[in-house]
């Protein structure tokens, strides 16, 4: 008895593969070929191009990465800071500014806030103040203290207020 079983890997596997250095082979005829081209959607096919350099394949990896990637929305201000970072005044008069809730946060790495979806804010930590797009970017929450950040940070905030009232 033949066994006509196979296993196709993803194209997600063939890049994890390739980004560990391992080759993976598959052996191919016409007519599994041909089953394989008929099950699979037109951009699906197109994306089974051949990886010319690391680089290449590490953007693909990650562009795989993405795709298969399901976001998490959450109703929690997402903040990079540590936590005894968000128990200091500073943090909480931002937030009540706002307009938020700054009993719902969530710490969060940097990297992972493209997992996330529909938060009211993220609020990292950068060398300039910046609020646009739902990302409130500060110098350390001690820096704040100092009067010039602190103004530039509050003109932020009444830009953004001013342009949602509109």
């Amino acid at each position: 008895m033949e066994n006509t079983s196979h296993l196709v890997l993803s194209d997600y596997q063939r890049a994890i593969l390739n980004e560990m250095g391992v080759s993976s082979w598959q052996l191919a005829n016409e007519q599994q070929a041909q089953v394989e081209v008929e099950k699979q959607p037109l951009k699906a096919i197109a994306a089974l191009s051949k990886v010319k350099s690391k680089e290449d394949a590490l953007a693909k990896l990650q562009q795989l990465k993405v795709q298969t990637q399901t976001s998490e929305a959450t109703e929690s201000v997402l903040v990079t800071f540590s936590k005894s970072d968000a128990k200091l005044p500073m943090f909480t008069d931002v937030l009540i500014a706002l307009g938020l809730d700054a009993k719902q946060q969530k710490h969060i790495s940097t990297d992972d806030l493209s997992h996330y979806s529909n938060y009211p804010l993220c609020w990292s930590q950068g060398e300039k103040v910046n609020l646009s797009d739902k990302q409130l970017i500060t110098p350390t929450l001690s820096a704040l203290n100092d009067p010039d950040i602190k103004k530039q940070l509050w003109q932020q905030l009444l830009g953004a207020l001013s342009l949602e009232k509109n």
